[in-house]
């Protein structure tokens, strides 16, 4: 009997935490829903599939996390500019589209952890070339507001650089020859290569950097901290890993 009844005693506690995970209830735009702003031209981060859902490695990662904190993720698709505004705007609850993590940003944005780390590469038609070095002496296409466009404004100037709002616009500039390259991240180079015949990448000596979710700066603590506890789970446990290596197969 007293078996029994702790039995009883555990299952009832265990269907108690359960009840609680799932009601699990945080300050977000819309009540039991977590709003990304995302710009779904950047695989394998975010992309379109045939039916015009966002897909990629972070909706992969929000399905899980908004699943473990009773949340619905949906996706908000906006240019990438957009996207880093939307969340101080009161229009996302976070940006979640491949963001750098950097000091500037951090003025309006509270990151999560960083759960991969990328580095700058150059995307141009094979055999053009194009190095790190003779960089400058080219026209450089870059998507608004990322690093690349940072870097290449910064290192060779405005009159080097054509920034487009989507990488999509970027890619078929390079393929019409309205820029020479395309400054981009690595893991994103790489998708487009094995998309777009005639196309190679090239390595760059840029810092690598480190992705997270940019959440309204001060807004929402407590579904922060939620956050990285379940990124930091799945990290420590692969799942990221493996969410990454699927995308890149």
């Amino acid at each position: 009997m007293k078996k029994l009844i702790a039995l009883t005693l555990a299952t009832l506690l265990m269907t108690a935490a359960f009840a609680a995970v799932a009601e699990a209830s945080y300050n977000t735009v819309e009540a039991g829903k977590f709003i990304y702003a995302t710009s779904p031209d950047f695989p394998p981060f975010e992309d379109r599939d045939d039916a015009d859902n966002v897909i990629g490695i972070e909706p992969d990662l929000l399905d899980i996390i908004c699943g473990r904190l009773g949340l619905v993720p949906e996706a908000f698709p906006i240019d990438f500019d957009a996207a880093l505004t939307a969340p101080g705007a009161g229009k996302a609850d976070a940006v979640v589209s491949g963001v750098t993590i950097r000091e500037d940003r951090r003025a309006t944005l509270d990151f999560t952890i960083p759960y991969v780390t990328i580095t700058q590469a150059i995307v141009c038609k094979a055999g053009a070339g194009i190095t790190m070095e003779n960089l400058g002496e080219h026209m450089i296409g870059v998507q608004s507001g990322t690093t690349g466009h940072i870097y290449a404004v910064d290192d060779f100037g405005e009159d080097h650089t054509l920034a487009y709002d989507k990488y999509s616009l970027a890619f078929q500039a390079l393929q019409n020859g309205q820029v020479d390259c395309i400054l981009v991240d690595d893991l994103v180079g790489q998708a487009y290569v094995k998309r777009i015949p005639g196309l190679e990448i090239v390595t760059t000596t840029y810092e690598p950097e480190e992705f997270g979710f940019g959440f309204a700066k001060d807004k929402y603590p407590e579904l922060l901290e939620a956050f990285n506890k379940v990124l930091q789970e799945l990290i420590d446990d692969g799942t990221v890993e493996s969410i990454i290596l699927k995308w890149n197969e």
